[in-house]
């Protein structure tokens, strides 16, 4: 019978939106699996709560900003004393002291990421990793596997968006004639 998977998302308070980040990627995954995905609540809640809620999750993701803030950092020691499986991501940028010697004191590698894309990448390829499971634990077909690593390799050409280069017209470029595959005349450009 094929099994849920249960992720649990840490994040410090200035990270609050990229949760939703993690959400999209699941959602926007070409197979349909059971997913649930758990964080403590925004009112809080005691420490037996949080080890309820981390004990038997698959994949913990942590979203480190620029300072550790609660309940983050019960969050991780819970994490690592229930050995869970963590992926620890961050923000580039300035931290506070607190934040500073937390990161110092955690003596993991951490995954940097710059921008909601990049994030969503990384969340992406590490979900194709757990669900490509050695016993299939996800219950996903061969079909759907093969859907699933296709996804992941379309990820992993994409060139990683690292928000320092202006998109769209704003960053240049070139216009072609679909029809003729031609290079259009530099008046069009300028005409509107």
């Amino acid at each position: 019978m094929a099994e849920k998977l249960r992720l649990f998302v840490s994040a410090t308070q200035d990270l609050e939106a990229e949760r939703a980040v993690i959400g999209r990627a699941i959602a926007d995954l070409p197979v349909k699996i059971g997913v649930e995905i758990r964080r403590t609540p925004v009112r809080g809640a005691s420490y037996d709560d949080i080890f309820e809620l981390i004990a038997n999750c698959d994949r913990v993701y942590f979203l480190m900003g620029q300072d550790i803030t609660a309940p983050a950092g019960a969050e991780w020691h819970l994490a690592w004393k229930l050995e869970r499986d963590v992926l620890p991501l961050r923000i580039p940028g300035p931290r506070t002291p607190a934040a500073q010697q937390f990161m110092r004191a955690a003596f993991v590698e951490w995954t940097t990421f710059r921008t909601h894309t990049e994030l969503a990448r990384l969340i992406t390829l590490d979900l194709t990793r757990i669900l490509n499971h050695p016993t299939n634990r996800y219950g996903l077909t061969v079909p759907e596997l093969e859907l699933l690593n296709l996804h992941a390799q379309r990820i992993l050409k994409q060139t990683p968006d690292t928000g320092d280069e202006p998109g769209g017209a704003e960053g240049g470029g070139i216009l072609l004639d679909t029809v003729r595959g031609e290079e259009l005349d530099d008046e069009l450009l300028l005409t509107s």
